[in-house]
């Protein structure tokens, strides 16, 4: 039974925050899920590639 846990813990975990990052960054959750459960490290880079919203550039000019 420890076995078991230990196994979910240490694939499944990595695999479900991979999920949940994916579909935040609109990538493929699935793929994503089964690559960091795999291999974790592709929680990194999942993590590396997110560049965040846009923000808008106000056109602006600063008082002189």
């Amino acid at each position: 039974m420890s076995e078991l846990i230990f196994i979910l813990l240490f694939f499944g975990l990595p695999g479900v925050f991979g999920f949940i990052m994916a579909r935040k960054r609109d990538k493929n959750p699935y793929l994503w899920g089964l690559l960091c459960g795999i291999f974790p490290f592709f929680l990194v880079v999942l993590r590396m590639h997110y560049k965040g919203p846009e923000k808008p550039k106000d056109n602006v000019s600063p008082p002189a």
